[in-house]
């Protein structure tokens, strides 16, 4: 159910993004005529006409980012607290500012995604670690003892499924929140070419095939059974012991990949003798020794001329520090004593 309605053509089929303009109520509470939104904020959370989390997730993202930054200079970037500390700060402070409400979320994918992208990131800011140490997630949350964000939010619903299963007035009727829960509308069916977007009930039968739960119903009438159940993949485990060695390896990583790039990017194109050298007569004369040579000679010549050490440094060229070619052999060099 949504409480933006679209328009409909001759086949009764949702005409997308295009909304029936609602009449103007006329209420009056305390001689204060009641405004019609687009939006409004109840209870800490923000309730939209077409009931997406869309601007919900954004907000609660936004207020979670800026108690985090709060701490980034005191807390998170100070070496004398520990990581351990740091953790049990950022699952007291961030993380209900950033769940807040996430009892009733239906998220998509993408919505999702945006949490956990999020969530890893600041667990690298915690620890350390930033994107070009390259740490990959499954590393951070074993090295950090951390459940991932996905299993925090399915304990979140199904504790919030079971505590309103349980609800009951006085006289042993169910309460308007459970019946509201189970309740559903028997001739209304959901726009067929609208596409299909998991409900938050979908949400929860999902969570409970996750979790092997065979019979929901009977579980949740005991409060212990259903809590361990629910609890099973978000249990707090302790830091790796060597959480430091492993974090300066992943540094010492990156220092050695970014040298090697930067080598590689201010690395020169080697030249060519012969495409240096003028050609003369189907020779190339050496620089040092002013000696002719053919073009399959020039260039070894060059490398082992001593003389053209100069003329090679200036030109980008590999020489060899080896034996001159250039001087006229000696006594000793024939063999004549």
């Amino acid at each position: 159910m949504s409480l933006q309605q679209f328009k409909e053509d001759q086949h009764k089929k949702v005409l997308k993004k295009q909304n029936i303009s609602q009449t103007d109520i006329d209420i009056n509470i305390r001689n204060q005529k009641t405004e019609t939104v687009d939006s409004f904020t109840y209870l800490g959370c923000t309730i939209t006409n077409d009931q997406r989390q869309d601007t919900e997730i954004s907000i609660r993202l936004s207020k979670a980012a800026k108690a985090f930054n709060m701490l980034r200079h005191s807390v998170w970037h100070r070496k004398s607290v520990y990581i351990t500390a740091r953790l049990r700060i950022f699952r007291a402070c961030i993380l209900p500012v950033l769940l807040y409400g996430s009892e009733t979320w239906s998220l998509t994918k993408k919505l999702e995604q945006s949490i956990v992208t999020f969530y890893n990131r600041w667990l690298h800011t915690i620890i350390g670690v930033n994107f070009r140490d390259r740490m990959p997630n499954e590393t951070l949350l074993d090295t950090t003892g951390q459940p991932t964000i996905e299993n925090i939010i399915r304990r979140n619903r199904l504790r919030w499924f079971g505590h309103v299963n349980l609800a009951e007035n006085r006289d042993g009727h169910p309460t308007l929140a459970k019946k509201t829960m189970f309740a559903y509308f028997h001739n209304e069916k959901r726009p067929c070419n609208m596409g299909r977007s998991n409900r938050w009930e979908d949400k929860v039968l999902k969570d409970i095939e996750e979790l092997n739960i065979d019979n929901w119903r009977k579980m949740t009438l005991d409060i212990s059974r259903w809590r361990e159940a629910i609890n099973q993949d978000v249990h707090i485990k302790p830091t790796h012991t060597n959480i430091k060695n492993i974090i300066h390896e992943y540094k010492q990583r990156a220092a050695r990949r970014r040298k090697t790039e930067v080598a590689a990017s201010t690395e020169t194109t080697k030249g060519k003798v012969t495409e240096i050298l003028a050609k003369e007569n189907n020779q190339y004369k050496c620089p040092g020794c002013k000696k002719h040579f053919k073009p399959q000679g020039i260039t070894n010549h060059i490398k082992a001329c001593t003389q053209a050490t100069t003329w090679c440094k200036k030109n980008n060229i590999n020489y060899e520090h080896g034996e001159d070619d250039c001087k006229a052999p000696t006594r000793i060099d024939l063999g004549i004593v």
